[in-house]
């Protein structure tokens, strides 16, 4: 058995359950001697082993924690061990490395290292800059202070640096060795040791440089309060909902100019849009940020079965099999009309979109002439069309062009609105030509600039 002691960050604050198991293990093993604590085992001539000499000998931490398990695992095999470690114990890595390989392991908690970084009535957060730098997506709540420990080594600092900058902005001001630094500079220090830590304090976000999504949550929130914006707090669903129309085709619109900057901007009015509907729902009792975001995890999780699944999928193509199958399942919509239902786009991208699913259904023309010719088929009905008919036979022949553009490999939607650009040039050209207000010119006159306007093309 082998009994974790958490001693605790100072002298006196070994617990009595903590004093007794050192007293009557088989062997006592300290971590290092170079703490604070270790005076209890002089002061009461406890008999003991230190594992410093692990310490000089490993290059990194990571290097240490195996060697001091694997040494650890070695005098189990003896009989009963007590292991002494500076603060709670959970929070040393060693420790959480013997936990993953054994289960004959018993922790007696001390008194964390994070208290000496607390303060009353302010959050913290305490994390080992080996667990910050391996997880994915870390982050944190800004306006708590954050501790990062055990950085022992130029290395670490500058993966530190890395992970902290991208969430405060690397010009921040930081506590490291009893000093102020930018955090920048935190890998340009002279010294790193056992003990080195950085401490970031608690961020107003109103004086932030760098922002998270729990940020833009914290604000909308705001903006909705009883003393908030009163613009923002009378809004609903229904009166934004044209909005994330808006938003989503001006980011398509910088995908499409190669625009980074202004898809930096429109991604953020997209991510605007899906927070403001969560927070309405928030405050009409629907749903909250946590229903959407667990309901998309969800599903991420069930259509990727190639990726979390028993599903083999080897290229791109069979990947998207894959989804489609789940997604079908998912929403039982097993015949290819239940598949046509449940297509809610702008009307263009809709026909393009279900005129793919009936091909699956073998629902297709045989050649591309036949599908030019029911363009000149819907034409003439155009021509002979009645008033109360005119509308179905545009929509007929609209549909028919956008089989056109499926034939010929072209998006109807991308194409549209490179037409309408191109007008949008055209027209601009003309107006600003023209020797007098566009309305009091000839169609003469306007014919000419929009030719002159055609050649700047």
């Amino acid at each position: 058995m082998i009994t974790v002691v958490g001693m605790g960050i100072r002298q006196g604050q070994l617990t009595l359950e903590g004093d007794s198991a050192i007293k009557s293990a088989d062997k006592v093993v300290v971590k290092t001697a170079l703490t604070a604590t270790y005076t209890y085992f002089v002061d009461n001539a406890i008999e003991h082993i230190t594992l410093d000499e692990i310490f000089e000998n490993a290059s990194n931490f990571d290097d240490l924690d195996r060697a001091v398990a694997d040494t650890l695992l070695g005098y189990d095999k003896q009989g009963d061990v007590c292991f002494c470690v500076d603060g709670s114990g959970y929070e040393d890595r060693s420790v959480a490395l013997l936990r993953q390989t054994t289960n004959d392991i018993k922790i007696i908690v001390g008194v964390s290292r994070a208290q000496n970084y607390a303060e009353p009535s302010i959050p913290l957060t305490a994390i080992s800059c080996y667990d910050l730098i391996s997880t994915v997506g870390w982050d944190y709540d800004t306006r708590s202070t954050l501790v990062v420990s055990d950085i022992d080594n130029e290395y670490t600092a500058s993966q530190v640096k890395l992970v902290l900058g991208n969430l405060i902005g690397e010009e921040t001001q930081v506590e490291f060795g009893g000093k102020s630094i930018a955090l920048y500079e935190l890998d340009r220090q002279k010294e790193y040791n056992y003990d080195s830590y950085v401490k970031v304090n608690p961020m107003n976000t109103l004086d932030k440089s760098r922002f998270n999504f729990g940020d833009l949550y914290w604000i909308m929130r705001r903006l909705r309060d009883k003393d908030g914006c009163p613009w923002d707090k009378v809004q609903t669903h229904q009166s934004i909902r044209s909005n994330m129309i808006e938003e989503a085709y001006e980011l398509v619109e910088a995908i499409n100019n190669d625009d980074l900057d202004n898809m930096i901007e429109e991604t953020g009015d997209v991510f605007l849009q899906a927070i403001f509907h969560c927070v309405i729902g928030e405050d009409t009792g629907e749903y909250n940020v946590q229903d959407a975001l667990s309901g998309l995890c969800k599903k991420l999780i069930s259509r990727h079965t190639h990726i979390f699944g028993e599903v083999k999928a080897n290229n791109a193509e069979e990947a998207l099999k894959a989804w489609e199958d789940a997604k079908a399942k998912e929403k039982n919509t097993d015949t290819l009309t239940s598949k046509m239902k449940k297509v809610v786009l702008p009307s263009l991208i809709r026909a393009y979109k279900i005129q793919k699913i009936a091909k699956k259904g073998g629902m297709e023309f045989e050649s591309l002439s036949q599908v030019e010719d029911k363009i000149q088929e819907e034409l003439r009905e155009i021509a002979t069309a009645k008033p109360d008919e005119l509308e179905k036979e545009l929509g007929d022949s609209l549909f028919a062009l956008v089989n056109l553009c499926r034939w010929k490999g072209v998006e109807p939607e991308v194409a549209l609105a490179g037409a309408t650009d191109k007008f949008v040039k055209r027209f601009e050209y003309v107006e600003k030509h023209c020797a007098k207000p566009m309305q009091e010119c000839s169609t003469q006159e306007l014919d000419k600039l929009w030719e002159e306007a055609k050649s700047e093309d």
